[in-house]
């Protein structure tokens, strides 16, 4: 994927939502950097200071908070998501969580100070950045409900439904802790499917 096509895709995606002009595109794509990640790279570690958002272009990421005895997985990036330490972007303080490509992966990011230059200098800038706080807010709310009132199956079930080709890229251990199984409960639940 070149540039150009790249950040298009994304262009597309916002339009969707927020009406960019052509100076505005022009100006905000200026802001905009493509990363390639090789498997298990990590994007950011626990007590760094999250300084970008990411569009997620091609590949499978995944959120995890390092704790004693074992790392639990509370969120998993797919394509034509936006992926951040999003806390830690927003009050510039210490991510409690780290960011790890699980595949070869590729990524449009922005970076704080280029995020707030487009806000200054474009009329949609503002639109972009509350349609991206609104869709993160929601994104959290629906998984926060589903652990409330979904069973381990269920929440297995949503996310195969949700990116059933992607889902094989995942070791089986980050799903379990991911939908707050064991593995061997996730096997179960597999071999009843």
């Amino acid at each position: 994927m070149n540039y150009i096509y790249c950040v298009e895709k994304l262009r597309k995606i916002l339009n969707e939502k927020v009406s960019i002009s052509d100076s505005d595109w022009q100006f905000i794509s200026s802001k905009l950097h493509i990363k390639e990640y090789k498997k298990k790279d990590l994007l950011i570690t626990t007590n760094t200071i999250e300084n970008k958002i990411y569009f997620i272009l091609e590949g499978v990421f995944r959120l995890f908070i390092e704790l004693p005895e074992k790392d639990v997985t509370i969120d998993f990036g797919f394509p034509s998501k936006f992926l951040s330490s999003y806390s830690s972007f927003l009050t510039q303080t210490p991510s409690v969580a780290c960011i790890q490509s699980l595949t070869r992966s590729k990524v449009i990011c922005i970076s704080r100070a280029d995020l707030h230059e487009i806000y200054k200098h474009t009329n949609a800038g503002e639109s972009i950045g509350r349609v991206f706080a609104e869709d993160f807010f929601l994104y959290k709310s629906k998984r926060e409900l589903s652990f409330m009132k979904d069973s381990p199956t269920n929440r297995y079930l949503n996310l195969v439904k949700e990116q059933q080709q992607l889902i094989q890229e995942i070791p089986q251990k980050y799903l379990a802790s991911y939908i707050g199984i064991t593995p061997q409960a996730l096997s179960r639940i597999r071999a009843k499917i």
